[in-house]
């Protein structure tokens, strides 16, 4: 009890909610301490879990910074999303359902089959969901929001505004509602500094013509035009760029972050996508995901981006004339295509610091390819599909061709599982084309904590056991399960340790090697110990981290 509260802050801030919750009721003293970091990151995905702490949402202290929600209305007319309900929760308790009537079903057999983890199986009533946004709107110190599979409240652009602290803004997997009468919303009082749009529904089909003030999707976009946004990240559904006009320019963005469809049949540029890009003179860092249409640009846009993760199509036109620092190519690579980006980009990609890439066949001339082509590199990268360098090619790596890297700090070189070829369209449409290859997704950048703390297994396996308790029957197991499982580790020797021992003579600035996903080898210096430690399951977190 000696130890300053500074000391403890300093622990308990690095602790799971588990832990946290653990520590409150261990003493007066440390619920004091913790308490201020037990509800720091809130979650409410569902309406009994609202229901269940209302009491005690008002009383919360400190406020909660960030905030992910969920929760959608019971509404008259039909929404796409809301079709998989079941029943609807009242404030009187939390076990309070109101079954559905079937003639409100009809079409859920047929959606069934789909899996959309983001379509809800309960809904709040009105009272509940006036008391839910009421008690949004009193959270005023949020600084992060994210609203996830759900119909996004009428009043969005007010209940912004109420929150004078919100930095960072996402909206994921929602549906939004169509617009009856306009009213017209200032938002350049909002001091948003990141902006996430994905996967944006719209409650009734829409030409998304962007002059029509009453489209759903068009105020929407009219956030992105927040003077005060650094980070822009949107997809398909939305085309974000639309909203920006030569009267009405981009704010200076410095990270954009696009997703393009999956199919690779659409081989267009979106209308104003290249001359979009070229008004951005402070974007540093550029990420493109799945299938992009070759961009022509011009020599002189873009000239501070130094941080690209793109298809490896893309590389050549985006890199030349840029000085390229950190390079992340997305998709799988063939090796003669590959070597032929490194020779045409040789004079833009020389200052390159970090690389990863993915080739499907392993090949020990990527490698010497690699260390020929980028000298400066600090953190390497290399994922393959098939095959792999044999223990002498390990062994050796060091001495042959890693110790041409003088600066080389961090080397992952490691095999990853491909998930089995889609056996339906409805599974083929699930995927997305880049991830499979162990790029990382949205979620591994701008507001990856955000679902760190809430994944998608815990929500939907607490819908399980509430379904269960239904005076009608429903076959949803199937539906909520969870398909990714989770990784087992592989054990290490004292044999694997030698792998990495032989190159400490020939490489020593190397303080991270991974050879296997889920481990990496760490030590602290040149004659520090080699220890194995688990890592995440992507390449590096945040991509450009």
């Amino acid at each position: 009890m000696s130890l300053p509260n500074e000391l403890w802050l300093s622990i308990f801030e690095h602790l799971p909610s588990q832990s946290l919750r653990n520590v409150v009721l261990t003493s007066k003293r440390f619920h004091a301490i913790a308490i201020r970091f037990l509800y720091k990151h809130l979650v409410l995905t569902s309406p009994t879990s609202f229901v269940t702490a209302y009491s005690a949402l008002s009383s919360i202290q400190p406020l909660p910074h960030a905030l992910l929600l969920g929760i959608s209305p019971i509404v008259e007319r039909p929404v796409e999303q809301l079709k998989e309900a079941v029943a609807v929760v009242s404030l009187a308790e939390a076990d309070d359902w109101t079954p559905i009537p079937l003639n409100r079903q009809t079409n859920r057999y047929r959606f069934f089959q789909i899996k959309d983890a983001y379509q809800p199986r309960f809904l709040a009533d009105a009272t509940v969901y006036e008391n839910l946004l009421t008690q949004v709107t009193s959270f005023t110190s949020l600084r992060q929001l994210v609203f996830r599979g759900m119909l996004l409240p009428r009043d969005l652009h007010s209940i912004l505004h109420d929150l004078p602290n919100l930095r960072d803004l996402a909206v994921v997997h929602c549906t939004v509602h169509f617009t009856g009468v306009y009213i017209d919303v200032d938002h350049t009082s909002l001091k948003l500094q990141s902006l996430t749009l994905l996967d944006i529904r719209a409650v009734f089909p829409s030409n998304d013509d962007d002059t029509n003030p009453r489209n759903p999707r068009t105020r929407l976009r009219m956030l992105a035009q927040v003077p005060t946004i650094r980070t822009l990240t949107y997809d398909h559904t939305v085309w974000l760029h639309r909203v920006f006009t030569p009267s009405s320019p981009p704010p200076p963005l410095t990270a954009l972050d696009i997703k393009f469809p999956i199919h690779k049949d659409r081989s267009r540029v979106p209308p104003g996508f290249i001359s979009f890009l070229e008004t951005l003179p402070s974007l540093r860092t550029l990420i493109l995901r799945n299938h992009v249409p070759a961009l022509l640009l011009s020599p002189r846009a873009l000239p501070a981006l130094c941080a690209i993760s793109a298809p490896l199509s893309t590389i050549s036109a985006i890199c030349s004339g840029r000085s390229i620092i950190k390079l992340d190519i997305r998709d799988e690579a063939v090796l003669t295509p590959l070597y032929q980006v490194f020779v045409e980009a040789h004079s833009h990609l020389s200052r390159v610091q970090e690389l990863s890439l993915f080739i499907g066949d392993w090949d020990d001339e990527v490698v010497l390819a690699i260390v020929a082509r980028f000298p400066n590199l600090t953190k390497l990268q290399v994922r393959y599909a098939r095959g792999g360098p044999s223990e002498d090619t390990i062994l050796g790596m060091g001495s042959r061709t890693l110790y041409a890297l003088p600066h080389l700090v961090s080397a992952h070189i490691f095999r990853i599982p491909l998930p089995p070829p889609p056996q339906s369209v409805l599974e083929a449409r699930k995927r997305d084309d880049d991830t499979i290859y162990g790029a990382p997704g949205v979620s591994d950048t701008y507001f990856e904590n955000m679902h760190d703390i809430d994944t998608i297994t815990d929500t939907l396996m607490e819908g399980v056991l509430s379904l269960q308790q239904l005076p009608f029957s429903q076959d949803v197991s199937i539906d909520f399960m969870d398909e990714q499982e989770p990784r087992t580790s592989e054990p290490f020797d004292e044999y694997t340790r030698e792998l990495i021992i032989a190159w400490n003579r020939t490489c020593p600035g190397l303080r991270t090697v991974q050879l296997h996903p889920g481990w990496v080898w760490r030590r602290a210096d040149r004659i520090d110990h080699w220890v194995a430690r688990p890592c995440e399951s992507g390449i590096w977190g945040d991509v450009f981290g």
